[in-house]
């Protein structure tokens, strides 16, 4: 400390390259707007985020297992694994691209997506954002089986018509597999028909064109399932959730203030200022940097325009990111 015509003048805080708590909380007393200033434009930028990002919602479709002909769960229900092995070939089906295609542009799914060109980037996204699941096959448990189809997407109408879509998709795709199942059992009967016809007429009667003609079709369906005949109901249509199920936006700020506070952004923007900067030696330097000092509107007009640009930047990341407004959030149930 110096005194000259009675003015008290406080020197620089000087370290001897040991980053103490006490010097770096000097340099915050220092350089206290700098430290404002950055802390101000995290803080704003992980609000902004927190603003920007969009509503996630999800919805629920669930799909009952049942044997035809037989109490529901009585020991002739899919158990899980070849519930599973079901569900993976149909939805080869459900999900390629042609069918996600024209679902997305049924609902106008990802429109800024599909409006770049992205249309195969769409096409992953919307997979990422369908979860099939079963939800209830225990072996040997008299419980139904069933399996859920969960959907997530910013409008809670259109998520879970998107939701019952699909698992009407999965109910029908199932019915064609039962069909084809019928259509092989009839395969040796009809092959055995036309045996016995041909010893009696020849190829050019009536009867035996037709037989040959059913038996070429359906030699040409694909192979059916091993599986057994359970078919696929609809048990519970999904309906438009109430609230959002991400983003978590208060984490966000959170975020912000860690980093500004307890990742020490503060701290190390006014370490680096102090240590680039032109700091004085000699009484007569700090008198002539108080005369020399700008305007406070001069200081004030780059730290305003900072934090402009911060706000601007953040929002343009985060308005219409679904995947980061799943940052902090668990993406499926």
């Amino acid at each position: 400390m110096a005194v000259e015509h009675g003015e008290t003048i406080v020197a620089g805080p000087t370290n001897d390259g040991d980053f103490t708590i006490t010097w770096v909380l000097a340099l915050l007393r220092r350089h206290t707007r700098l430290a404002t200033a950055v802390f101000g434009a995290v803080l704003a930028s992980a609000a902004t985020f927190a603003i920007a990002l969009p509503d996630i919602y999800r919805s629920r479709a669930t799909v009952l297992v049942e044997h035809p002909g037989t109490a529901v769960g009585v020991g002739k229900s899919l158990i899980a694994v070849e519930l599973e092995t079901r569900l993976q070939m149909i939805s080869q089906e459900v999900l390629s691209e042609t069918r996600l295609m024209a679902l997305m542009d049924r609902f106008d799914l990802y429109p800024e997506l599909r409006m770049r060109g992205e249309g195969a980037g769409a096409v992953e996204r919307l997979r990422r954002d369908i979860q099939v699941k079963v939800t209830m096959a225990e072996l040997g448990a008299r419980r139904p089986v069933a399996f859920s189809i969960v959907f997530r997407w910013r409008h809670p109408e259109t998520v879970a018509r998107v939701a019952n879509a699909l698992a009407s998709f999965y109910v029908e795709e199932n019915a064609k597999i039962l069909e084809r199942q019928a259509s092989s059992a009839r395969l040796p009967n009809l092959t055995q028909e036309l045996a016995q016809m041909q010893e009696a007429y020849t190829s050019q009667y009536p009867d035996v064109v037709r037989l040959k003609a059913e038996i070429a079709a359906l030699k040409r369906l694909p192979r059916a399932s091993s599986a057994v005949g359970e078919e696929f109901r609809v048990l519970d249509l999904a309906i438009p959730a109430r609230s959002p199920v991400a983003p978590e936006r208060v984490r966000f700020i959170l975020l912000g203030i860690g980093l500004g506070l307890g990742l020490g952004a503060a701290a190390a923007a006014v370490v680096l200022a102090d240590k680039f900067d032109g700091s004085f030696h000699t009484l007569e330097e700090l008198r002539t940097r108080r005369l020399d000092r700008p305007p406070f509107w001069l200081t004030a007009a780059p730290i305003a325009l900072g934090l402009g640009l911060v706000v601007f930047v953040s929002y343009h990341l985060a308005r219409g990111n679904d995947q980061l407004a799943f940052l902090f959030s668990q993406s499926m149930p």
